[in-house]
């Protein structure tokens, strides 16, 4: 008789209910939060990557020549910039319009993971016979903060076309 009355108490008891539904939700909220937290340093990285490279392109634009330690000044700058640019580069590449087509002046590197890979003729805007841009592209391999949503190793890309502001065309020297 005691044990029966035991067990209907047992029965009608919700002591506990709340530890075992917090340990049953608790993984799936650490999960949301955890995930939440990569999304947003992702797309902070990649909107700092965006800014640095316009800004760099930019900067390069108001130049008059570009030396190698110029380039090494706005590689420094974005690695200033972009909290995670520790293993960043940049290229830059000098591109005039000749007889309808895109003829490549000058390129140079700076940084490391530069891909050795042809400018993208895809990114270059339409511009007159004669006339010549400078095109600005950075490279920053970026590991997410919390592995296992998919985002492990990503390398931001960013490309800033600029028409030179003084001259005619920006030589490298």
């Amino acid at each position: 008789m005691m044990a029966r009355r035991g067990l209907r108490q047992f029965q009608r008891s919700e002591r506990g209910a709340t530890i075992i539904e917090f340990a049953l939700l608790a993984p799936v909220l650490l999960l949301v939060l955890l995930g939440s937290v990569t999304a947003f340093d992702l797309f902070r990285n990649a909107q700092s990557v965006e800014k640095a490279t316009f800004t760099i392109g930019d900067m390069l634009s108001r130049q008059t020549s570009v030396s190698a330690s110029t380039l090494t000044d706005m590689l420094n700058l974005m690695l200033n910039v972009v909290p995670s640019a520790h293993d960043g580069g940049l290229r830059i590449s000098s591109i005039a319009r000749d007889n309808g087509a895109f003829v490549l002046r000058w390129s140079r590197s700076v940084g490391s993971n530069v891909p050795t890979t042809p400018i993208p003729t895809a990114i270059l805007p339409d511009i007159a016979n004669g006339d010549t841009v400078l095109v600005t592209e950075s490279f920053v391999p970026h590991e997410a903060m919390f592995a296992g949503f998919g985002f492990t190793d990503i390398t931001f890309t960013a490309n800033a076309v600029h028409r030179p502001r003084f001259v005619t065309a920006i030589p490298f020297q």
